[in-house]
């Protein structure tokens, strides 16, 4: 396992999303923070059980290719951040909202395709599963606090995690760099 595996795997479920987003708004609506964060892990248990059952059937270099269209992806979307407004918060924070959402966050798929190792085994994908439960709650409370705090300086939450998306998709092309150089 790369030595940056946890902080990459940090940096991008930390980062502002929809799911993230949805737990912002709920939050700052309500005081339950369990359904929403019991919802989000289903949501990302789904679509990393998804993800990881089509890795197998993808073409060697696919992956890599992925990965670099991630990266772009997370680039355009940090730029976005840093420098336009505020995160579009729904104001359906429910946990049913959260669930869809998170089901359907590119995240998972970006931590099935390109951040987990492509040479990892079919067993170790389930240690890989569980950490990515385990991050994504703590990201999620995270975001659940800064909802229930935040009262004002939204614009520059958004700027700092614009930062920490492309500094994600740097971390994420480091490896094809080192591919193209060799």
């Amino acid at each position: 396992m790369d030595d940056l595996f946890f902080l990459e795997a940090f940096l991008l479920f930390i980062a502002p999303g929809p799911t993230n987003a949805l737990l912002m708004a709920g939050a700052a609506k309500r005081r339950k923070a369990i359904p929403p964060l019991v919802a989000q892990a289903c949501g990302y248990g789904i679509a990393a059980a998804c993800w990881f059952s089509l890795r197998p059937l993808l073409p060697s270099g696919a992956i890599q290719v992925l990965k670099l269209v991630a990266a772009l992806w997370l680039v355009i979307l940090g730029l976005r951040l840093i420098g336009s407004g505020r995160i579009d918060a729904s104001e359906d924070g429910d946990s049913r909202s959260v669930l869809v959402t998170t089901a359907l966050n590119p995240k998972a798929f970006i931590y099935c395709l390109a951040i987990v190792p492509v040479d990892a085994r079919p067993y170790e994908l389930g240690f890989f599963w569980i950490v990515l439960l385990v991050i994504t709650a703590a990201t999620g409370s995270t975001w659940l606090l800064l909802g229930r705090q935040l009262n004002g300086g939204k614009e520059m939450a958004d700027r700092v995690a614009g930062a920490a998306l492309i500094a994600f998709a740097l971390l994420l092309l480091r490896p094809l760099l080192a591919m193209a150089a060799t």
